[in-house]
């Protein structure tokens, strides 16, 4: 049985939906992991609980870090290495090319795509130089608001990595 609530005018009573906020991502502080800037992981997925970010080791030529959350599935996991990435990259190749982004060519090589079966559908890898070295960094996030490109998110956040890895490592980002 359905229920309509109505004023006293007798006309069913609407409440306003909030439009999402489709303004691009920016580099702005603090940081989730070191390289995905907090405020804006959370304007663009909508997440509002407390988010905890755990490293694995001294994150000195590898790392990985996972961003958790209570009572859900991590939304957000940042993995990167300084080796293997030419196979790194030939491993996480998508096997439905068509469903895989090319990265612009100013980030290197790589791509970003979309996968629904993850609880971080957000997959975004890229192999490039920094300074003489060729890390690869991979990003993985939860779903965005409705309304946003998730592939434009997924660039500007990598984008944005990629430069706060050449921070932190002291080495200036290029592409492979």
């Amino acid at each position: 049985m359905a229920v309509a609530l109505t004023a006293c005018t007798g006309e069913p009573e609407t409440q306003p939906t909030a439009q999402p906020d489709l303004r691009p991502v920016h580099d702005v502080a603090p940081y989730l992991c070191d390289l995905v800037p907090e405020t804006e992981f959370r304007r663009v997925t909508g997440l509002t609980m407390p988010l905890d970010d755990q490293r694995e080791g001294p994150q000195t030529s590898t790392g990985t870090c996972v961003a958790h959350a209570a009572g859900r599935q991590p939304p957000l996991g940042v993995q990167w290495d300084f080796e293997d990435g030419d196979e790194v990259l030939r491993r996480n190749e998508p096997s439905n090319p068509g469903s895989a982004h090319r990265l612009p060519a100013d980030m290197g090589i790589g791509f970003a795509r979309r996968d629904s079966i993850t609880p971080r559908p957000n997959y975004v890898i890229s192999l490039f130089r920094c300074g003489d070295k060729r890390p690869w960094l991979r990003l993985d996030f939860a779903p965005v608001v409705r309304g946003r490109d998730a592939v434009q998110d997924m660039f500007a956040f990598m984008r944005i990595a990629q430069k706060r890895f050449g921070q932190i490592h002291k080495c200036e980002p290029r592409p492979s």
